[in-house]
């Protein structure tokens, strides 16, 4: 009878141990579960609250292949690495991609000012320096794209 009762505890005993080993296991899957969610939903509301809009873009008057952008923040959230954007601009059907870059001369987009946060409500002007001399006549698209993938496009023609 005290060896029935002996196994029995011993049995109990380890019964929880193995429960609670795998109820650990399982927590900490949960919460590795749950910071991912997280991560996830972060950047999707992060995608939400951004937007950006081109009210306005120009030939340089004074230059020949110069282009000057307007770009506005028009989101809840603040663009904080504006560096990190893409530009593209060009003819419609051969838009290219062009590299932020504020010491070369052609083939690159750069601020006026530069800002290390673009706020809600902030406008920045960028500058694009093609290496063709002088745009020819013709329809052009720019397309701003911020670092989350949020962009805006915008369509003028220079004549």
């Amino acid at each position: 009878m005290a060896s029935g009762v002996m196994t029995e505890a011993i049995l109990i005993i380890a019964s929880i141990v193995v429960a609670t080993s795998v109820a650990g296991i399982v927590m900490s899957k949960v919460g590795s579960f749950e910071s991912t969610f997280t991560a996830t939903s972060e950047s999707q509301k992060n995608i939400m609250l951004t937007k950006l809009t081109i009210p306005y873009a120009i030939k340089n008057a004074t230059s020949t292949n110069i282009v000057e952008v307007w770009v506005k923040n028009v989101g809840i959230d603040p663009v904080t690495n504006p560096t990190s954007m893409d530009v593209y601009f060009g003819p419609i059907g051969s838009v290219k991609r062009y590299q932020y870059d504020t010491s070369a001369i052609d083939d690159t987009w750069k601020f006026k000012t530069l800002p290390t946060i673009i706020q809600k409500t902030d406008a920045v002007q960028i500058r694009i320096t093609e290496s063709n001399p002088g745009l020819s006549a013709g329809t052009y698209m720019i397309r701003i794209t911020a670092p989350n993938g949020v962009y805006s496009d915008y369509i003028f023609s220079i004549s």
